[in-house]
């Protein structure tokens, strides 16, 4: 790593060990997947995945990683469900869950990305947008460096700090879609940041 990067992640107070992935990059993709799913939309689906994420969390309820995602997929679950109180349920229970993940593994980049990328997707009006736009600030320098990110993970965040950016009319956004790029421009988030 070059020494002005050095300088900077001193400045964002973490030191390099600290924003190196705790998590491993087969545990991201197989949660990712699982996560995906919720994606869909599907009440009856969400509610198996959100079971599914108990299960690694049952089993070590240190697992930030699987309690981030465990979060976002009650948000997503509140986003796709129909009643009221229940959807509010649903993202308390998400949030709370984000919360005491970061709170644990505050410098685990993968843990951190995933609330970024979820509150960047909560309505502004449940206040979280700031925190996603903080998130995403200390996650910026290291997508550029790389280090233990893929490239997709690294492109992930570039591409939806971008989106975040763009939505808070901030600057920079033309910045993170270069770099999103020369990461991989044949990839899926290389191509959606032409």
């Amino acid at each position: 790593m070059s020494r002005p990067w050095i300088l900077l992640l001193a400045l964002l107070g973490a030191s390099l060990s600290a924003i190196s992935a705790a998590t491993t990059a087969a545990e991201f993709t197989k949660y990712r997947i699982w996560h995906d799913v919720c994606l869909q939309g599907d009440v009856k689906k969400i509610d198996a995945q959100i079971e599914k994420f108990e299960h690694p969390l049952a089993a070590n309820p240190k697992d930030d990683l699987a309690k981030a995602f465990l979060g976002s997929a009650h948000a997503l679950r509140a986003k796709y469900g129909k009643w009221g109180p229940t959807k509010l349920k649903h993202l308390k229970r998400g949030k709370k869950l984000m919360e005491e993940a970061i709170a644990a593994s505050p410098n685990d980049a993968r843990v951190r990305t995933v609330r970024a990328i979820a509150y960047y997707k909560i309505p502004k009006r449940f206040g979280v947008r700031q925190t996603s736009l903080q998130d995403f600030n200390t996650l910026i320098p290291i997508a550029k460096a790389g280090g233990k990110l893929q490239n997709n993970e690294r492109q992930a965040i570039l591409y939806y700090a971008a989106l975040a950016y763009e939505a808070e009319q901030l600057a920079g956004v033309d910045d993170l879609k270069k770099h999103c790029r020369q990461i991989d421009p044949k990839s899926q988030y290389g191509q959606l940041c032409k």
